[in-house]
């Protein structure tokens, strides 16, 4: 028993029972063949003719099928047993040349019908494998198909996200045109706004200069009376021409004030965008803004070239 699990490793032996109630004592031996590494279907599954093939078995004709080479190997082995023990193999059955034709013939066709259903249970064997290898490659396309459902629904999930992105992508590099040209705006604004507040500047200083004149200029003083001037005379020639001079004076300043408090709101407004251009010259970088500031302008000055009025010439014949 131990020899047969050994020198038959793909014979899975799950019982065995010695009989002594016979003249012969034998053994009943119950075992499951299995074979392992099957490319489809199960890769564990019972099959006698592929657990006796891997044992070296290899079937041939009707008669010299896996089983029937198994079962003269297991007799040998039994018999070598046996004579390491000195004991006699008495082989019975040498009378079949007594038989009658008709028995014997019988007995041959017994043999046909056995080897031809050894044959059958091979050809299920097989069969079996196919039907388990045409399940699971029936189970293996199903699960492909899914698998592919799902990649289509994803790459179309993929395209949606993809055309959002572009197009957020087009809107952001407009704005961002946009935001560029109104930056080139105000650039030139605050160039001239800065000629203009150089001008201020002076003009504040010569206004500084003429107040220290209201205080030392004769022009600006008011004249004593004279002696024999009346006080009408003295208002009338003296006091009411200063006191218009005065008025003007006030009013040019008043005009001053207005004009440098707008001025002052513009120029505050232009500090703002020129923080914003130096915002974006941190996020994209200085010299892509520049950059991006050279093709504006090419791009203005090519559609200003484009709008020119054309020479028209005719051609005569």
């Amino acid at each position: 028993m131990q020899d047969f699990q050994r020198l038959n490793p793909t014979l899975r032996v799950f019982s065995a029972h010695l009989h002594m109630d016979e003249a012969t004592p034998h053994l009943h031996i119950d075992f499951i063949p299995y074979t392992t590494g099957s490319k489809r279907g199960l890769e564990t599954r019972a099959s006698l003719k592929k657990a006796l093939a891997e044992l070296g078995y290899k079937g041939g004709t009707r008669s010299e099928t896996e089983r029937n080479q198994w079962v003269a190997a297991e007799k040998e082995r039994l018999a070598e047993i046996m004579l390491q023990h000195g004991i006699e193999w008495e082989k019975k059955g040498t009378h079949e040349k007594h038989l009658s034709v008709l028995d014997f013939e019988k007995k041959e066709r017994a043999k046909e019908v056995a080897e031809l259903e050894q044959t059958i249970s091979d050809n299920k064997e097989e069969l079996s494998d196919i039907l388990h290898q045409q399940i699971s490659a029936g189970r293996e396309t199903e699960q492909i198909r899914k698998e592919g459902k799902a990649i289509r629904q994803k790459m179309s999930e993929l395209t949606a996200t993809n055309l959002l992105l572009k197009e957020q992508t087009e809107r952001l590099a407009e704005d961002k045109e946009k935001l560029l040209s109104e930056n080139e705006k105000l650039e030139k604004q605050q160039k001239k706004l800065q000629q203009e507040l150089n001008k201020m500047v002076q003009s504040k200083e010569v206004m500084e200069r003429n107040i220290h004149a209201y205080d030392e200029d004769v022009k600006w003083q008011l004249a004593e009376p004279g002696a024999l001037m009346s006080a009408k005379n003295y208002r009338e020639k003296k006091a009411l021409p200063l006191v218009e001079k005065l008025k003007e004076v006030v009013k040019n300043l008043t005009i001053k004030c207005v004009q440098l408090t707008e001025q002052s709101g513009t120029i505050n407004r232009l500090q703002e965008k020129v923080s914003d251009l130096g915002r974006l010259e941190c996020h994209l970088g200085r010299e892509q803004v520049q950059s991006i500031v050279e093709r504006s302008k090419a791009l203005e000055q090519s559609e200003r070239s484009n709008k020119r009025p054309k020479r028209a010439f005719e051609v005569s014949r």
